[in-house]
Parts: C-alpha cells; structure tokens; sequence
C-alpha cells in the first residue's frame, strides 16, 4: 500500500500524555494511509503498551534510542527510517485539533503542491487559547513533501532549544513553495508549571542562547546551499532586531549583555554593515510580537553597543 504519510511523535517519558496525542491520531478520517512513528527518546521505559493498544487502528511502530538526543535529533531518526511522501511532526504532549485535520493537510498539499502547508493552530497555555496563523517558526500545524527536504539534504541538528526555528529558517531561506491553509488543524500545549517553563520570562532568556545557535546555523547552512548573500542578510536583519526588543524586555531582570555574546556571530558574519532594507517597517513588524517595549535605546545605539561588545 502506498505510504502517503508519516506522523514523527519523538518522545522522552511521555506516558502521562501519549495517549491523547494518539488518540486523536487514531480517530482521523481519511482515505490516505499513514504511518506513526513513536522516537523513544531513552525514556526511563518503552511504549509497547501504547503500541499494542494502536495497532488494531493504525500503522504504529517505536524507535529506541540508546541515549537521549533531544528533540531535534529525535525527530531526525523518525524521518531517516520513514518511508511517507509527506511528514507530519506531532509532540508527545499536544494532539490533532479534529477528526479531519490529517485529510485536510494531505489534500491540500495535493491540491497546491506545496512543499510545505502550514495551517492554523491552537496555542493552549493555562486554560487560555489562542489561534497562531501563518506561524513560520514552529513545527505544529505543519506538513511537509519529504522531497524538497531530500533535495537540499535538510535534517535536524543537535541542538536541544529552538531547533524547530532552526529548521524551518533553513528551509524559508531555500524558498519552497509555501501555502497556508487557513483551518485550525493541532493543538499545542504549553505547560506553564513545568520545570522549564514555570519561569517564563527566564526561560525566553535561557533560551535565546539556543535562539543564537539556530539562527548561526541555519544562516551558514543556507549559505553552503547557494541561498544568495543579500536573502542571508535580509534573515540576519530580522534576527538582530528581534534581539533588539529581547534586549528591552528582559534589561530590568537579567544580564542583557549576554544578548551581545550569543548574538555577535550573526552580526559580525551575515548582518549588512549598508542596507537597502526599510529597517523602520522591520521594527514595527517586531514591536507588535513583544509585551514589553521599554524603549530605553534606539535601534543605532543598540547597533552601536553589539559592534562594540568585548566578551
């Protein structure tokens, strides 16, 4: 039978939650015939229990890792012994948003050959929801062709934070065709009283070093591919301002020079020193994603204090 899809769930001691992330896949109406993929991630157990419990419905299989990677790596071992047309990722704590979610990606990705459709999704933090549309950084709600990733040899890195926007970045820079359909298709869970996000405003700082790492990568990566220099640079614009409003929120609560360390290798190595890009439209795009905008520097300031930082 043809292998249209694979669904990727990497996960490390996910029990608690497993269930219902493959409860909604296993409830999904279409003609199409997909295969799951659960990456054990070196949890302190295996899921054979959840395995026997599936297969009558679905096509399910585990893969043990030996030691644990990390999400990104993980993901990249569901993708390397796969064998769909199209790849879905779903996190062992979220789920399909309807019975129809898969057959709406799949057709429409048919319908538009696309390389990549992203659709809306729910972002769920205590209780409160949310609609992300058009979102480029994350993984959720997202399907892609697996040839366009095996046409520029896409994969996963090891790092353990924001690789999702590591690896979506690569792949805007290399412009695939991209459509957006407009139907919510997952739900993305936050728990905000886990050991990593009980502190939200520490772990967006902790988390910007990672931030750094992806964006460095992704960047030298699309350069290696033949993207040209002047997209590279338009990236490393936005990434520099974004860290210019990073820098604003978080200056009353931490060490903000830290920005300047993890973020000198973009601005030295991709970030124009002359621009014809409107860096003014740039910021307003930015402005509107932040909470707090102290407004305790200008952007040229802020330039200013990135070329003159010595770690």
């Amino acid at each position: 039978m043809d292998n249209t899809l694979t669904i990727i769930i990497p996960a490390y001691n996910a029990k608690e939650t497993i269930n219902k992330t493959l409860s909604s896949i296993a409830i999904q109406r279409t003609k199409y015939f997909f295969e799951v993929i659960i990456v054990n991630d070196n949890s302190d157990y295996d899921y054979n229990k959840y395995i026997n419990s599936y297969s009558n419905f679905i096509n399910i299989k585990e893969i043990k890792l030996s030691k644990n990677l990390g999400p990104g790596l993980a993901r990249q071992k569901g993708i390397d012994n796969s064998k769909g047309k199209y790849i879905i990722f779903i996190d062992s704590d979220d789920y399909l948003y309807s019975p129809y979610s898969i057959n709406m990606l799949i057709e429409y990705i048919k319908e538009k050959n696309s390389d990549i459709v992203i659709s809306d999704f729910i972002y769920e933090r205590d209780n409160k929801r949310e609609i992300k549309s058009k979102n480029n950084v994350w993984l959720h709600g997202k399907i892609y062709k697996r040839d366009f990733l095996e046409k520029y040899n896409i994969k996963f890195n090891s790092t353990r934070q924001n690789e999702d926007n590591g690896f979506n970045r690569l792949i805007i820079l290399l412009k695939p065709k991209i459509d957006y359909l407009f139907e919510t298709t997952y739900v993305y869970q936050e728990n905000s009283n886990s050991i990593t996000r009980k502190d939200n405003r520490l772990y967006k700082f902790t988390g910007l070093e990672g931030y750094a790492n992806n964006m460095e990568w992704a960047l030298s990566e699309a350069l290696k591919r033949g993207v040209l220099r002047k997209d590279i640079e338009y990236q490393a614009i936005h990434v520099i301002v974004s860290t210019y409003f990073y820098y604003q929120e978080l200056y009353n609560d931490y060490d903000v020079t830290q920005i300047f360390k993890w973020f000198r290798g973009i601005y030295n190595g991709y970030y124009p020193k002359k621009s014809n890009y409107n860096i003014d439209e740039i910021l307003k795009i930015y402005k509107k994603e932040f909470d707090i905008y102290q407004n305790i520097i200008s952007y040229d300031d802020y330039l200013k204090k990135m070329e003159e930082y010595n770690d």
